[in-house]
């Protein structure tokens, strides 16, 4: 079997996003790959994508749209993985986009290092911090260690082809649209994978002005800690030589809960604020903190001065 014979499954989840999803369909149905299945999964979109969906299908036949009620992400992805026929998997967010031969690419690595996930870096404009055409192979545990520090998107879903029969009955934890796709890629490095990095950017990622990241604080930011908590009992269960590690990722996460924090002053909120000052103060030791950022909001939260820090950044920021 050449490389052009071997079908890839895209899986594109649909929501709110039709400003932005006839480009990402075009780039993927304009790939130079062209053995391609695209499963768009309207998700019970409230604007105009779904019938933006259903032009494309007329169109072109490789693509196949499901509609279905309002499940999330995590319910849309899995709807797509229920309908997935590739040898290989993909994950596109719909208003994100492929280079033009970034399934060609994939596919290619795959199949010549005999990966069960090959991962390239997003696009960004202006900007190099990689060395295109370097090659980097990850075996057994080692995919799992990198991924404690979360650096570089190795825990997100998109910009990653996946081997299917690797990720067999392995499926994205509905109701929690947070940190989903990390836990998702962590129960993928816990299988020890053959994991290879390809830094050539193959992923054109963009933020909206709706995307969480931009959005006030509310409850299904919860999902970071769920998310930790369920991580931190999976190494402690199968690998606990690790829990150092994973005691250092439950330190950064409850610090980026903290900076998140800051977005709300509602009194609801006061008990996991203490929580997760808490958290961070008891479990400092294991701390390795990946930026300077994080090693002064450490520093500051274990010696009792989150309180004034919260109050200087709400007054910078979100006056």
């Amino acid at each position: 079997m050449t490389d052009s014979d071997i079908l890839v499954s895209i899986i594109v989840p649909v929501y709110g996003t039709e400003a932005y999803l006839p480009a990402c369909i075009e780039s993927i149905c304009n790939q130079t790959y062209k053995n391609i299945q695209i499963i768009l999964v309207d998700d019970q979109s409230p604007d105009s994508c779904p019938e933006i969906c259903d032009e494309y299908a007329q169109r072109d036949s490789r693509i196949l749209v499901i509609h279905q009620k309002n499940t999330g992400v995590s319910g849309a992805r899995n709807t797509g993985l229920n309908y997935a026929l590739g040898v290989y998997i993909m994950f596109v967010d719909s208003d994100d986009e492929l280079i033009p031969d970034a399934v060609e690419i994939l596919v290619q690595d795959a199949q010549k290092y005999g990966a069960d996930i090959v991962w390239a870096p997003q696009k960004q404009a202006g900007k190099k911090s990689y060395e295109e055409g370097v090659y980097t192979a990850y075996r057994n545990m080692e995919p799992l260690l990198l991924s404690f520090n979360g650096a570089y998107n190795i825990n997100a879903v998109w910009g990653k082809l996946f081997r299917t029969e690797f990720i067999e009955n392995l499926l994205f934890e509905e109701g929690k649209n947070i940190n989903e796709d990390g836990f998702f890629m962590f129960q993928c490095y816990m299988r020890q994978p053959v994991f290879l990095r390809h830094n050539v950017p193959v992923y054109q990622y963009n933020t909206r002005p709706g995307s969480s990241s931009r959005q006030a604080f509310s409850d299904k930011y919860l999902a970071m800690l769920y998310f930790c908590d369920r991580k931190r009992e999976l190494v402690e269960a199968n690998c606990p030589q690790y829990m150092e590690q994973a005691r250092n990722m439950e330190v950064r996460t409850n610090l980026q809960m903290l900076d998140l924090l800051c977005k709300t002053t509602e009194k609801k909120y006061k008990p996991l604020q203490r929580q997760c000052v808490k958290t961070v103060r008891k479990l400092c030791a294991y701390h390795k903190p990946i930026n300077k950022h994080h090693r002064m909001l450490s520093w500051i939260t274990t010696f009792g001065l989150y309180p004034l820090y919260k109050r200087l950044v709400r007054l910078k920021y979100y006056r």
